[in-house]
């Protein structure tokens, strides 16, 4: 059974632009990678200056695996000081499981 994983950021405001373009950079890197079955972003309707990860991986090796990877790297050194708290990760597992 695949992994789903669903990550919110809330981004400061003056460094929203530049952290919505690393995030779809990173989307795009990202889904090229072996047992990346979904890695998407979006920007909230709701909520002002957040951003969310929807990701579907294979196993916990790929999710692994993506955490070393240079796209990982340069994301997080252009988006440094960019979010306001740590994000709010939610492993999810299905109610019918």
């Amino acid at each position: 059974m695949s992994i789903q994983i669903v990550v919110v950021f809330d981004v400061v405001p003056e460094r929203f632009d530049m952290a919505v373009d690393a995030f779809g950079e990173l989307a795009r890197r990202t889904s090229e990678e072996p047992g990346a079955l979904r890695f998407d972003a979006y920007v909230s309707a709701e909520k002002a200056n957040t951003v969310v990860l929807v990701e579907e991986w294979a196993d916990q090796n790929a999710i692994d695996l993506h955490m070393k990877e240079d796209c990982v790297r340069d994301f997080l050194a252009k988006v440094d000081g960019a979010f306001r708290g740590e994000p709010a990760v939610h492993r999810l597992s299905s109610i019918d499981a």
